[in-house]
């Protein structure tokens, strides 16, 4: 049974029974009232409280819980009440003299449910044991003796706010881990982009590279940053990095045309976002893979095509434009190169322009190998901690970490890219250990973006999703893409597909895609945050219905705008849940 406030408030009978006259039953009543007052304000938050309505006012509640005594309290929220209902509150706080209580259960089925399987479960009545089994309902999972019990062991020492995650995540089949958790909760509060993270460690380097300087010296702090150079430029994407360009029927060559009306080499943003939508659109409805570097593998829906590249997707700078030093940084960069060791022909090339952001890199880290003194030491730790080289840095760990091209969404490029990342970030993890504590903040940068991409990986033992983290234009661009199937239903070859993909870009801001197929037609929902969004989308959604087209397809596509953005994780959930009337027939309570 709940716990009962009767065993705390019944002193004894001569104390709290009502005598008809006299002064003496009037103050045996005053005093129990008393006493009962002094242990109801002794209550903890958390306990929690069986009884019946027998009055309200406003947010005050008077609640009958036992014969003869009466609590008072305030209601934390404006939940409708009768006269006569029994009800399950918790304790919310109690302070200055007024209790506040929270109702567990507006359902009173669901309430004398979640007692009785507790009760037959032998488990405890409190706050998290009613919270566990109300989620647990919530959710549609059994309710047995066993079930409750093995989920209370998980609970048990958890906080109220992690109690439903830890039972979505049971029902979803993810392990329950403190990493996990971390994530599952991140991912549900969208705070979970790669994107944000790759960024986090690219602006922690300088710092942990000048802590080691400080506290190592300079042996020790040249040691460390030849490792990052050598971590990052183990992954070249000299073929990646290089956009295509198309030949002109006069001859020459140009950047292809852009359907939003951009310059040459410099597209309208429209028209790119509208290209990378297509390729994308391709990717959620063709084939199986899996995210490299962990886990047995997912289900991503990804293309094979061609050369993954379209007319409108190939428009953009040159490669050399894009590994051009910029004009501000030469000067600066040339005479510290110099001063590391440098030849005046490599300066002269980084003034002039003839050497790029690639070349430069390889510069330094030579540079790095052969400061064999303090005098050189010292300069390579000026070189490599300036802003200049820094961008350069960053830029290169950008093009490793993100999709750079429209081309690269295609599931070949997906799996290369977490490979790298995995490969990338375990290297990266032991250097830093060797070199800086756990708690460092570029350390614990780097953990999360492991954690993050394992716990993708166990997701994807049921589920099929993925991040597509990108950089297109020199903007990034995040994305969720989620298929709409349980692994254990992949069997069911009937040829219909439906996918759920989430775009957040700094010109449409967050798009919303909604993909369903089926006996070769596909319609496609679009949900955009605002009107300007919309407008400039549906001058391009031509560009993604003519190349479904071209592949054989039925395209339909519809734009609306949509006030709330989608949550991955809130679909995967809403998804594999299939629960229309939680009722106390629908579980098994026996013990």
């Amino acid at each position: 049974m709940a716990f009962s406030l009767s065993g705390l408030f019944h002193s004894s009978t001569s104390d709290t029974k009502m005598v008809s006259s006299g002064a003496r039953g009037a103050e045996q009543a005053a005093a129990g009232r008393e006493r009962a007052d002094v242990q109801a304000r002794s209550l903890p938050p958390g306990k929690t409280v069986s009884g019946e309505v027998v009055a309200r006012e406003g947010d005050e509640i008077q609640i009958r819980v036992s014969r003869d005594t009466v609590i008072s309290a305030r209601m934390e929220k404006d939940i409708p009440t009768s006269m006569g209902q029994r009800i399950t509150f918790q304790v919310q706080s109690n302070a200055s003299g007024m209790i506040a209580l929270r109702p567990l259960f507006q359902n009173m089925a669901q309430e004398n449910t979640a007692l009785r399987a507790l009760t037959q479960a032998g488990i405890e009545i409190n706050g998290k044991s009613m919270q566990m089994v109300f989620s647990m309902m919530q959710e549609g999972m059994s309710i047995n003796k066993n079930s409750l019990q093995e989920m209370y062991r998980q609970v048990a020492g958890a906080s109220d706010a992690d109690i439903p995650a830890i039972v979505q995540m049971n029902r979803l089949q993810i392990p329950v881990t403190p990493e996990n958790l971390q994530q599952f909760t991140a991912y549900k509060n969208y705070e979970h982009q790669l994107l944000a993270s790759f960024a986090e460690v690219a602006d922690g380097i300088p710092g942990a590279a000048a802590d080691i300087f400080a506290t190592g010296g300079l042996q020790e702090g040249v040691a460390f940053i030849d490792k990052l150079l050598t971590i990052f430029g183990s992954g070249e994407r000299a073929e990646d990095a290089a956009e295509t360009m198309t030949e002109t029927p006069g001859g020459g060559t140009e950047a292809a045309g852009d359907p939003a009306g951009g310059t040459a080499g410099q597209p309208g943003a429209a028209g790119a976002e509208a290209a990378g939508k297509a390729l994308i659109m391709d990717a959620a409805l063709q084939g199986e893979s899996g995210i490299a570097g962990g886990g047995k593998g997912m289900a991503l829906p990804g293309a094979d095509a061609a050369d993954g590249k379209t007319a409108a997707g190939d428009a953009g700078q040159t490669e050399t434009g894009r590994d051009a030093i910029p004009v501000q940084d030469r000067e600066n960069l040339a005479q510290m190169v110099k001063q590391a060791g440098g030849s005046p022909d490599t300066a002269a090339q980084i003034v002039n322009g003839e050497m790029g952001k690639d070349a430069l890199y390889r510069a330094v880290q030579e540079l790095v190998r052969q400061a064999d003194s303090p005098e050189r030491q010292a300069a390579v730790r000026t070189l490599f901690l300036s802003k200049g080289f820094q961008k350069v840095l960053s830029g290169k760990i950008e093009n490793q970490w993100t999709l750079t091209a429209p081309g690269d969404v295609a599931k070949k490029e997906v799996e290369k890219l977490y490979a790298r990342l995995n490969e990338q970030t375990r290297a990266l993890t032991r250097a830093l250990a060797d070199s800086l504590k756990a708690d460092s903040p570029l350390f614990k940068s780097v953990r999360n973006i492991r954690e993050n991409v394992d716990f993708m990986n166990q997701l994807n033992q049921m589920y099929s999703y993925v991040q597509l983290p990108m950089k297109l234009r020199g903007e990034n661009a995040h994305g969720d893409l989620y298929v709409y199937t349980n692994k254990k239903n992949l069997a069911k070859k009937d040829g219909n597909v439906s996918a759920f993909l989430h775009l957040d870009m700094e010109h449409l801001g967050m798009v919303d895609v909604y993909v369903a197929m089926e006996r070769g037609r596909i319609n496609t929902n679009f949900y955009l945050a605002d009107e300007k969004s919309l407008d400039l989308l549906e001058q391009n959604i031509d560009t993604l219905t003519k190349r479904l087209t071209e592949k054989g397809y039925q395209a339909d596509a519809k734009l609306m705008l949509k006030e709330e953005s989608g949550n991955v994780m809130e679909e995967i959930i809403r998804a594999d849940k299939n629960i229309s009337v939680i009722s106390e027939l629908s579980f098994d309570v026996r013990a």
